[in-house]
């Protein structure tokens, strides 16, 4: 174990990236190194704003090359183009955080978790809700068996059409916005999720789209998940995230569009935040993701254990690739427990 600042290098200064970039710039157990990114323009302002090095048009393995003193990598572009840094930061030794998806394909998040083992580094991905403290609370609750057996359980996370633009046609929408409800349905019951039944309008390919999955847990367990980006934007608390659990002696359940802060504009419309997001308090990044980041340090410095693995993310990557079968095929469709 420790205490000396762990050297830190970007892959992605995007939305995510940036949040991640100022973690590391204002914990004292954490120093940015270098920024690597697709673009010219993000990959040098993110560089310049917290004076290291920048290595635009992709350029992660030489950024490795040149900084042999960088100990981790958060890695956090676009869906699908996260493999090639993930494989290299593991290959050359470095202890990597990777945004969710970790892959959209499953023999890649195989060869993610096959090379972090081999190598002897941690992998960990960014399954956010873990550190969301409801969600937490929640999942804490089921396990100290408050609400008895667990018989069923539901969620909901839907968007607006505008947000799956981004992705349309780059990946399966069933590894999109899916996994992070896959994995607390995962952590919650605290089983495998064996075979998937799906639902959509046209296979789940088009803006105007859901999906609707039914999960059978190995223990006989069933869950619902709901995710749909058909809406067009409107105003006023979007209902767009709920997850509920119910046992044999209670039931639990997180109401994520009720936040308790609202913002009215005289010449706008009404914004609903979510202070657990990524808020600023007193000039400085909080939030869950403040303390999913700062949990990953203290995994890597040696000071506990990962609350969440390449293998959980693995897992979740099993559900999300049994599900775009079953929206292919129509059919009750497997989980592959076997290596990729």
């Amino acid at each position: 174990m420790t205490d000396s600042p762990l050297n830190v290098a970007l892959v992605g200064p995007g939305r995510m990236g940036r949040i991640y970039a100022r973690l590391a710039g204002e914990l004292s157990e954490t120093r940015l190194v270098a920024v690597c990114g697709r673009s010219e323009a993000s990959t040098a302002e993110v560089a310049a704003q917290y004076s290291v090095p920048g290595y635009p048009q992709g350029r992660h393995e030489e950024m490795l090359a040149n900084h042999p003193e960088v100990e981790a990598v958060v890695i956090c572009p676009s869906e699908w183009m996260h493999t090639a840094p993930v494989l290299a930061s593991l290959e050359a030794g470095k202890h990597v955080l990777v945004e969710k998806p970790m892959d959209v394909s499953l023999a890649g998040a195989q060869a993610m978790v096959d090379t972090a083992d081999r190598v002897g580094v941690h992998l960990m991905v960014c399954h956010s809700l873990r550190f969301d403290l409801p969600y937490a609370t929640m999942r804490a609750a089921v396990a100290a068996g408050e609400i008895g057996e667990v018989m069923h359980l539901y969620s909901r996370r839907n968007t607006i059409q505008f947000a799956a633009e981004r992705v349309l046609g780059k990946i399966s929408l069933a590894y999109w916005l899916t996994p992070h409800d896959i994995d607390m349905m995962l952590w919650t019951v605290g089983r495998p999720i064996t075979q998937v039944k799906a639902y959509s309008r046209d296979r789940a390919k088009g803006r105007h789209d859901f999906i609707i999955a039914v999960y059978t847990f190995d223990n006989g367990v069933i869950g619902v998940h709901e995710n749909s980006w058909s809406t067009p934007a409107f105003s006023g608390r979007p209902q767009s995230e709920h997850f509920s659990i119910h046992g044999t002696r209670g039931a639990a359940e997180v109401l994520g569009h009720e936040s308790a802060l609202a913002i009215y504009r005289v010449d706008g419309s009404p914004d609903y935040p979510d202070p657990g997001y990524s808020p600023v308090l007193h000039d400085r990044q909080e939030g869950y993701f403040r303390s999913l980041f700062s949990h990953f340090v203290g995994v890597v410095q040696g000071k506990w254990e990962p609350v969440v693995t390449g293998r959980d993310g693995l897992a979740a990557i099993r559900v999300a690739d049994a599900l775009e079968r079953a929206l292919e095929s129509g059919k009750t469709e497997t989980v592959n427990y076997e290596s990729a």
